[in-house]
């Protein structure tokens, strides 16, 4: 077996573990960061979207029963994905 194999497994690990944090939103939802906040999945968030990211709206594509008011952020609000 490899030694640098487990120290490998550990570094991940605590790399992904690193800055996660969930939180309940005013409008009733959660809010999950996960990588310090390089990923970002909100539930029940209708917010509006910042002019400063790349806004993709997934209604279109998938959104056949109403808005679902989900959002995931990349790259810290460079990528925003929502269906609302």
């Amino acid at each position: 077996m490899n030694p640098k194999l487990p120290l490998f497994a550990v570094l991940l690990t605590a790399l992904l573990t690193s800055g996660c944090a969930t939180r309940n939103t005013a409008s009733g939802g959660k809010e999950t960061s996960l990588l310090a906040g390089a990923v970002t999945y909100s539930s029940d968030s209708f917010q509006p979207v910042t002019p400063t990211t790349v806004n993709a709206d997934t209604s279109s594509i998938v959104g056949k029963n109403g808005p679902s008011g989900k959002k995931v952020t990349l790259l810290w609000g460079l990528i925003t994905l929502h269906d609302y």
